[in-house]
């Protein structure tokens, strides 16, 4: 082997082994923005209910400021149409898969990081309920038990923490961006439903460092 090539090797094994990775859990949830439909003679509101939200992450650091992270969320998330105090809803739920790149404020060696993210994935809402002949508002969209894959936008910001050890803390918001799944939503004839819904998600959570 050349000398080329062997200081490549080491080169290659010294950022591998400079690298820090991180496994955690996630829990939280989500509050996501609604719709107004369109051809409506009074206002009626297409969205989805608040609800929880739980998952898990894988992340590295590949330099002292910038990281990757793959996320995965299950959100609780009902469908819903709202028109003048009257409320029809539909059990349903979510499922978010992401990668998000991270810039840290501070260097991996830093007790407390706070950090900006930015990535995008895909989202998968489902409708979960039971279909009936007859729901208020229906005749202005129907809630089905059907699923719909959207491609996502998201970004947020955080805060990790130490909690000694290989333990580390960490608090963080995202604004989930997704066109409106209006096939889970379906407008009823006449009427129109097509615009973007953000799902704003808190959440905490623990991680290990190795």
């Amino acid at each position: 082997m050349d000398s080329k090539k062997l200081l490549l090797l080491l080169a290659l094994a010294l950022v591998a082994r400079t690298q820090q990775r991180e496994i955690g859990i996630l829990g939280g949830g989500g509050l996501l923005t609604g719709d107004p439909i369109g051809g409506t003679a009074t206002p009626v509101i297409a969205s989805f209910s608040p609800g929880l939200a739980a998952g898990a992450l894988i992340g590295h650091d590949l330099y002292s400021h910038w990281s990757g992270e793959i996320r995965y969320l299950f959100e609780e998330q009902d469908a819903r149409l709202r028109s003048n105090g009257t409320t029809a809803g539909f059990a349903g739920q979510a499922h978010i898969l992401q990668y998000d790149l991270v810039l840290h404020a501070r260097t991996r060696h830093g007790r407390v990081r706070p950090y900006v993210a930015v990535g995008g994935g895909v989202k998968i809402f489902r409708g979960t309920g039971a279909e009936i002949a007859y729901r208020p508002l229906m005749e202005y969209a129907y809630l089905t038990r059907t699923q719909e894959l959207k491609p996502m936008l998201s970004a947020g910001a955080g805060l990790k923490f130490r909690l000694g050890g290989r333990m580390t803390g960490r608090v963080d918001f995202r604004d989930q961006l997704t066109r409106f799944p209006h096939k889970v939503i379906t407008p009823a004839p006449g009427m129109t439903l097509d615009g973007w819904l953000h799902d704003f998600v808190p959440t905490v959570g623990l991680s290990w460092m190795f």
